[in-house]
């Protein structure tokens, strides 16, 4: 008896057992995060590349009499820096262990016409050594529109000194890209903050630009406080991944914390009726398509119902007032008839 007990208990032990098929080792799984995290680096500085180029179409072609905010063009020479880790190193397969990477060189920029490119590493400024993007800053803040610009990079083992001469753009207004997958964007007193949510929303450039072309309308037409703007190309972007953090990028854990309070800044009514408007004139001189504005509102309310609950309409006006102011700013503008 007790035989066939015994014998049922292993039927039954081996009869539950599970397949989980070929077993693979700690260091494997290291070397497979690793690398992963190195393509998510990469996915996510194309991104970031996509937005800055599009900001910087809307931003560098919004006539002067248009911005409340600043009286003069301001200087700028077309790129952004982050501080090297691992992760950039072994996507540029840099040489050198500390300094300044570019990840992003903005198209038609000064930078872009004297050659520089993403993963040269920055050296010195007008022979001026940088080592941090404090250094960078302090750099760029004194330069004059066209003034020539002497940049020393790294590209590989050669060193090259680069001369170019400081462009300029209407306005100066940081963006920064975060790591929240909630479809939004916002325009606070120091940047305008576009998140992966967002970029995985959108369906086209034209839909991206119409989203930034509404939040440079708060800078622009001065709902924000003009003394704590800070520049767009001299601001750290430092890669926000929010899956490495601080440890691929010191500072973009915290960058992302403060960015949870910047989607509850509101602006009045009356203030997002003319962030609308002018986003349509924006998107319409930058040569996107202004219609855009309008199918963007209607997709975003239908695809995503609950954007319109909590406080939304306390401070926007309600989606088919929008539409349809919209609609009637693009064929004032153009005269096209969006459907």
């Amino acid at each position: 008896m007790r035989f066939i007990l015994l014998f049922i208990a292993l039927l039954s032990t081996n009869g539950c057992a599970t397949i989980t098929g070929p077993s693979v080792s700690k260091q494997e799984i290291r070397e497979a995060s690793e690398e992963l995290m190195v393509r998510s680096l990469e996915f996510r500085i194309k991104q970031l590349d996509k937005v800055s180029n599009i900001g910087y179409r809307l931003i560098s072609n919004i006539p002067q009499e248009e911005i409340k905010i600043a009286d003069k063009p301001q200087p700028y020479i077309g790129i952004f820096v982050s501080p090297i880790d691992k992760y950039l190193k072994r996507l540029y397969r840099l040489t050198v262990e500390r300094g300044l990477v570019l990840v992003v060189v903005i198209d038609g920029s000064p930078a872009k016409k004297a050659g520089l490119v993403p993963g040269d590493v920055l050296v010195s400024i007008n022979n001026v050594a940088v080592h941090s993007v404090g250094d960078f800053n302090r750099c760029l803040h004194n330069l004059n529109v066209g003034e020539p610009v002497k940049l020393q990079v790294l590209r590989g083992n050669l060193r090259r000194d680069i001369i170019l001469s400081a462009g300029s753009i209407p306005i100066n207004v940081p963006i920064a890209m975060i790591d929240v997958q909630e479809v939004n964007a916002a325009a606070s007193n120091n940047a305008i903050y576009v998140t992966y949510g967002l970029m995985n929303f959108v369906r086209s450039d034209d839909e991206i630009a119409a989203v930034l072309a509404h939040e440079l309308a708060h800078f622009v037409r001065a709902h924000v406080s003009k003394s704590q703007i800070t520049s767009l190309l001299s601001l750290l972007i430092g890669i926000p991944l929010g899956i490495i953090a601080d440890e691929a990028a010191p500072g973009t854990g915290d960058l992302v914390m403060r960015t949870a309070e910047v989607f509850k800044a509101h602006y009045s009514r009356d203030l997002e009726r003319e962030a609308d408007y002018f986003s349509v004139r924006f998107v319409y001189y930058a040569g996107y398509n202004p219609c855009a504005c309008t199918s963007f509102q209607e997709r975003f309310a239908i695809e995503i119902p609950r954007s319109m609950i909590r406080n939304y309409l306390s401070t926007h006006p309600s989606s088919p007032e929008r539409m349809l102011r919209i609609k009637k700013a693009i064929e004032e503008l153009s005269g096209v008839t969006c459907p």
